[in-house]
């Protein structure tokens, strides 16, 4: 009998590094944060989906960490650490923990809970391991772990593959096939140019979106993915609501800004992130006709100063203008000057 052949293969000569991290997304895994004291009583942590079981008897695991990464000697010479493998609604931990931003960190740190290591309270398990060995392979050290005691609960996991998160589970796949989701997504402009981003092994680009976890707040979902993204950005006023013609979920793009420089490049995990003018033509490199009409009308709009919020109708789809930027909720009840608005519809080819 003879063997079928695959073409396509590609040589490992320590180039192309970034097909190789694709590659490897293609094994689906769960998600973990591994966290210690340093010996100054300050927390590190970090976020792994390289945890994997080594033996039974004795209980060991092992995580990998990047030599490069600035924790790596806190955890080469601790005496205990923990690993939390998170469940599904907690995947702004595990962006807070991989983000290269200090600040969503230490706001992170705060929600750990103490025990002979820090650890993610909630968590689906716990392990809290005394250092075991350390191995070095490549451009990361294995990290052994000798399980010294540990707690699991029910739930779902978090889910990572090829670059993104996933639901794992029977009935999490049955609900989301039996109702529409939200999807919060982002329009970004910097410089007179709309922020989009590529996910590894697509040749689409899109914008910024997330789908909250449950229980978890729009505006924060939102915070964790551009947390992820290495940005730093609020959210402004509402800019879209709409919903593709070949699509389920709901989408509510929010108008966002970011008073720093943003860098444009490629992520360790394979994501590309870029800055695209009108005259870059970004609405041929995107799919779904409202996505497109959407960020046509941004840059026109952002040329001009003067923004507008888009919605779908029966009709198809209307959009009032915006006077002035948004206010905080605590001077609503101060005086304004009178003003009616009146919604004008729009094609909804034209501008999302």
């Amino acid at each position: 009998m003879t063997a079928m052949i695959e073409e396509g293969w590609t040589n490992c000569d320590g180039s192309g590094t970034a097909a190789l991290r694709r590659a490897f997304g293609a094994f689906a895994t769960g998600v973990t944060v591994v966290a210690t004291w340093t010996p100054d009583g300050d927390t590190r942590a970090f976020t792994a989906n390289s945890f994997s079981s080594v033996s039974l008897d004795p209980a060991l695991v092992s995580v990998c960490l990047a030599k490069n990464s600035a924790s790596l000697s806190f955890f080469e010479s601790c005496e205990t650490f923990s690993i939390s493998i998170l469940e599904a609604s907690q995947r702004g931990v595990s962006a807070a923990f991989a983000t290269r931003e200090p600040a969503a960190k230490i706001a992170a740190v705060k929600d750990l809970a103490a025990d002979d290591a820090p650890f993610v309270p909630r968590s689906l398990a716990t392990f809290i391991c005394s250092r075991h060995a350390t191995v070095e392979a490549g451009d990361h050290v294995i990290l052994i772990g000798q399980v010294q005691k540990y707690r699991a609960r029910e739930g779902q996991p978090l889910g990572f593959f090829r670059g993104g998160y996933v639901s794992l589970g029977p009935d999490l796949i049955e609900m989301e096939r039996l109702r529409a989701s939200i999807v919060v997504g982002a329009i970004l402009g910097h410089d007179g140019k709309v922020l989009l981003l590529r996910r590894p092994n697509s040749e689409r680009w899109e914008l910024p979106a997330t789908q909250p976890g449950r229980g978890q707040r729009a505006d924060r979902a939102l915070h964790d993915l551009f947390a992820g993204l290495g940005i730093q950005m609020t959210m402004s006023v509402p800019y879209s609501l709409f919903q593709e013609r070949d699509e389920s979920d709901v989408t509510m793009v929010f108008s966002v800004e970011s008073r720093h420089d943003i860098e444009t490049g490629m992520l360790a995990d394979g994501t590309e992130i870029a800055l695209f003018g009108a005259e870059d033509a970004p609405w041929d490199l995107l799919a779904g006709e409202m996505k497109i009409g959407l960020v046509k009308r941004y840059l026109r709009e952002m040329a001009a100063g003067l923004y507008s919020v888009y919605f779908d109708t029966p009709e198809g789809g209307s959009m009032v203008q915006l006077s002035g930027g948004p206010r905080a909720w605590s001077k609503s009840d101060e005086a304004m000057p009178p003003r009616e608005v009146s919604p004008r519809p729009l094609l909804k080819s034209l501008g999302s």
